[in-house]
């Protein structure tokens, strides 16, 4: 009996190790090196938007005051850093379709599609797509056709090499 406790503990001393090692090697990334990484590769600062950001939970960014410059650089678009906790959660939550809290099913390039209209009356699709562990992009289509852009692909190359 005495040797199937030694077992035992050994065995869970080896799984305890394996997850501690596991959950160090994960591609989470912080406010800091998000941003700095986006400025190395655009020129152009990401900046906290505190009205979007939802503390305990996740910290929305963007470029700030929308410029056309800027516009016709990325389109319209919010990163979300989850900072929260439970980062599988946060993260499908923010993938998830915003009218019925369902997560679809990914189309390509493992983009989820929501469809969406201005107070204007104005039809858009929203692209929503995860980065890294703890890393989604919300970008808005500037018409109502459901298809990414030079903008998106911009965004995309940077938000990749940043959550590597």
């Amino acid at each position: 009996m005495r040797r199937f406790g030694a077992i035992a503990t050994i065995l869970v001393t080896f799984l305890v190790l394996l997850a501690v090692a596991q959950a160090s090697t994960t591609s989470s990334v912080t406010g800091a090196q998000l941003t700095a990484s986006f400025k190395k590769s655009t020129g152009d600062k990401l900046l906290v938007n505190k009205k979007a950001s939802y503390p305990g939970h996740f910290r929305a960014y963007d470029v700030g005051v929308q410029t056309i410059a800027k516009k016709g650089k990325y389109g319209t678009f919010t990163v979300y850093l989850v900072t929260g906790a439970d980062v599988a959660y946060e993260v499908n939550d923010l993938l998830a379709d915003g009218h019925t809290g369902q997560l679809g099913t990914p189309g390509p390039g493992k983009i989820y599609w929501e469809q969406g209209a201005s107070a204007f009356g104005d039809k858009y699709w929203l692209a929503k797509k995860q980065y890294g562990e703890n890393v989604v992009l919300w970008w808005f289509t500037s018409s109502a056709v459901k298809k990414t852009d030079k903008t998106f692909k911009r965004l995309h190359a940077t938000l990749t090499t940043a959550t590597k």
